[in-house]
């Protein structure tokens, strides 16, 4: 049984109260409800002018208008709408989660996402353990046929192609930016603890690819400094991420940010001082060899391995002094590729936070 009555006809009250005032009401119009008869059916045909046997509606309207029932109905609105004048609601100040809290949240959220996915992290772990496998195999120190000149080589490799890898990532940042647009647009993500999360939930993965990569690679190729050669392949593998995250967040689509990924990496391996040593570069080149993280990567590659043997070795001697890098000072060049991991990390918090809003 409905609690509340309403007749309306053309946008005009016919009716309006309780079942038992309507019974009441019509049956005072000399309209009584026949007995057995379910009283809105009855009702909808008295005022239903679609079809014969309809009653005169605008008499139903007069009559309903001058009724005490009415006039009750039209009191109650109106001292409600005067009470209602006199209310001032209370401010309700909305308070999100705090940036710390949405840090904890996103790190444990990109975590999952990291060991759940096998195209961020496990498919790369297989492909550096194979690469990293056939270089040591290759480079096999027990092999004769290699000299140490051999070596500089497979140097350059671990470096400019290992890191090369780093661009199979831009598309699971492109899809970690849609998802953030949305929640800013939701809930005020704070750009911070996004940029700050994403960063440390990465580095347990990056440091698997470099230790294991380390391992088969200096243990079977028999190289020197195991300590700086894994410190200075992760800090590259985390400073090239970092550029993906820019490039990703100002690309529109990630084919685009994987060509421009490629050849920036491509510029800087052919700018790092192999294939060119340093004093060789032409001058309008020269910035290119500084600007490339690579650069400082590489050096502290083959001083490592070769500084500790030029006393003994003409030949490790030779080729420091061929590529100029007799007096390289590993531990700046190590703060150096922290610095450009701090340098990209900036620019991808300004980039989401002026360009990436969810607003449109």
């Amino acid at each position: 049984m409905f609690s509340t009555v309403s007749i309306l006809v053309e946008g005009n009250t016919v009716f309006y109260g309780s079942p038992d005032q309507a019974l009441t009401h019509f049956n005072g119009l000399n309209y009584p409800c026949p007995t057995y008869s379910n009283p809105a059916e009855y009702f909808v045909s008295l005022v239903n002018t679609d079809f014969e046997g309809h009653a005169d509606v605008p008499a139903f309207v007069q009559a309903y208008a001058g009724s005490d029932l009415c006039k009750q109905v039209v009191g109650a609105i109106e001292s409600d709408r005067q009470a209602a004048s006199g209310f001032t609601p209370e401010k309700v100040t909305v308070q999100g989660a705090s940036a710390f809290t949405q840090w904890l949240v996103l790190m444990h959220r990109n975590t999952l996402n990291n060991i759940r996915n096998p195209g961020i992290y496990w498919v790369r772990l297989f492909m550096y353990i194979m690469l990293s496998f056939m270089v040591g195999t290759m480079y096999y120190h027990t092999n004769t046929n290699l000299t140490k000149q051999d070596l500089l080589p497979m140097l350059f490799y671990v470096q400019a192609f290992l890191v090369f890898m780093s661009v199979a990532v831009l598309p699971f940042f492109i899809e970690q930016r849609a998802v953030f647009v949305r929640e800013r647009a939701n809930q005020s993500l704070n750009v911070g603890s996004f940029v700050v999360a994403n960063l440390l939930a990465a580095l347990p993965g990056i440091a698997l690819i470099a230790i294991l990569s380390t391992l088969l690679v200096v243990l079977l190729a028999d190289l020197n400094g195991f300590g700086y050669f894994f410190l200075n392949l992760f800090l590259s593998l985390v400073a090239a991420e970092s550029l993906m995250c820019v490039i990703a967040a100002a690309v529109p689509h990630y084919i685009i940010g994987i060509a421009l990924g490629a050849g920036l990496f491509g510029m800087f391996m052919l700018c790092e001082g192999f294939m060119v040593p340093r004093h060789a570069i032409p001058d309008y080149w020269i910035w290119a060899y500084w600007m490339a993280f690579h650069t400082y990567s590489f050096e502290s590659f083959v001083f490592t391995h070769f500084n500790p043997i030029q006393n003994t070795d003409p030949t490790a001697k030779a080729i420091l002094q061929r590529y100029g890098f007799e007096d390289v000072n590993v531990d700046r060049n190590m703060g150096i590729l922290a610095a450009y991991t701090g340098l990209f990390q900036l620019i991808f918090v300004v980039i989401l936070y002026k360009f990436h809003t969810g607003r449109r």
